[in-house]
């Protein structure tokens, strides 16, 4: 498990000051001159030929920082290809450090600092500030976390990179607890039991992130049209709401996440989530409103936040093939188009005519898909799961190339809305 923290340096000394802004200016020549090389080289290996020879001739850096300068210009060879090899924007690059170039030590002051080795026989110490950020590195480091990197930033300040590997969760709990990933709600949850196969509890999570979300889009586009006739303050205005918003969805994808792990501790479950690393991919089968949606869900940070706590609180965090789950009838088994034409909300049946919540349909359907493939690959064909009790084809939510034989499951239907719509 990684996990990055920016310490907050005291200001330095004129003589470490200019010694790091000597270290910073040499290390932006070698991006410059790796820059200009980038158009006429196929590859990362090609790049490093043309250029690390001249550049070590003339440069005090040592090879490893060389090095790294050569892959971060590799990684936004695209960026700069859009922008015609114009150069990079160095105000804020930052770099990063092995152990070999910097140690972290106590002064005989007991005062934390990071010692810089930028070449041979130069070096200079960046002291730490003891504010709650350092608290919290000092928390980690006794509880057994470690760092092997560092990334020194332009405005002096350290982000440090901490490790510390946990022991391997056991899968196999009797509680699945699937999550369905939506634009309108950002998470619906199906408490399932995998021995009685009932649904235990079904609950909503970020009901208020896509309606906050969206009033910022429309407050965006509005000054968007005001920055274009010339406004400075529109554009002030826009950069600020901009910021505010992405850490409005960063803080609350986090805060949902940690619900979520809170109900799995409670019921010692194993969560389920749907595996949409294409998410955005879909959009160009999608009308312009859809895509609009898809690119207000943060897929990416949510599933980052459960992740991390997950491995944090040691429970199992299993990921499925999002095949059929938005399809598939929990009541009868038969495959359907999705979403009510009517009210994007509900799902319909065609074949029997239950009508219910497609978000809770689907947060059902994918912890179901879990317990199939668990007993899959556990290969045990005495386990029944079918959600009714007649004509469930559940191999249905599988591939056809991974379809196996599965007996059926059996479970007494608990309608939901289907009462609603009749």
């Amino acid at each position: 498990m990684l996990k990055c923290l920016v310490l907050n340096t005291l200001e330095l000394t004129a003589k470490k000051r200019d010694m790091a802004e000597n270290f910073l200016s040499e290390y932006k020549r070698v991006l410059n001159e790796t820059c200009l090389e980038l158009p006429l080289a196929m590859s990362s290996t090609q790049l490093h030929h043309a250029t690390y020879s001249n550049i070590r001739k003339t440069s005090f850096l040592p090879s490893d920082i060389v090095q790294e300068a050569r892959k971060d210009i590799w990684k936004l060879g695209n960026v700069l290809e859009h922008n015609a090899y114009t150069g990079l924007n160095l105000q804020n690059c930052s770099i990063r450090l092995n152990k070999r170039w910097f140690k972290y030590i106590m002064t005989k002051r007991g005062n934390p600092c990071f010692k810089i080795t930028y070449s041979p026989k130069k070096s200079f110490a960046i002291p730490l500030k003891l504010d709650m950020q350092f608290e919290r590195f000092r928390k980690y480091i006794s509880e057994g976390w470690e760092f092997q990197n560092i990334s020194l930033l332009s405005n002096k300040r350290i982000a440090v990179c901490m490790e510390k590997k946990f022991p391997k969760v056991e899968k196999g709990k009797r509680y699945i607890l699937g999550i369905d990933v939506g634009s309108a709600i950002l998470s619906a949850v199906t408490l399932f039991d995998s021995l009685t196969h009932k649904v235990v509890k079904q609950l909503y999570f970020g009901r208020d992130l896509a309606k906050r979300q969206k009033r910022y889009l429309e407050r965006r586009a509005k000054l968007k049209s005001l920055a274009d006739k010339g406004s400075h303050r529109a554009i002030q205005s826009l950069r600020r709401l901009k910021c505010k918003q992405s850490n409005f969805v960063k803080t609350r994808s986090g805060q949902i996440s940690k619900e979520i792990v809170n109900l799995a501790k409670k019921y010692d479950a194993e969560i389920v989530i749907e595996n949409l690393k294409n998410l955005k991919a879909q959009r160009g089968n999608s009308s312009k409103e859809g895509r609009k949606k898809i690119n207000r869900i943060p897929y990416g940070k949510f599933k980052e936040f459960l992740e991390s706590n997950c491995e944090l609180f040691q429970i199992p965090l299993v990921k499925v093939d999002a095949y059929h789950t938005s399809k598939w009838c929990s009541h009868c088994g038969a495959i359907n188009s999705g979403h009510y034409s009517k009210n994007y909300a509900i799902y319909k049946c065609k074949k029997c005519g239950l009508v219910v919540n497609s978000d809770r349909k689907a947060s059902l359907a994918i912890a179901v898909k879990s317990l199939l493939l668990r007993n899959e690959h556990s290969l045990t064909n005495d386990v029944s799961i079918q959600l009714n009790r007649s004509q469930v084809p559940v191999n249905a939510l599988l591939r056809s190339d991974a379809v196996v034989d599965l007996c059926s499951v059996n479970h007494d239907l608990q309608p939901m809305e289907s009462h609603l719509f009749q």
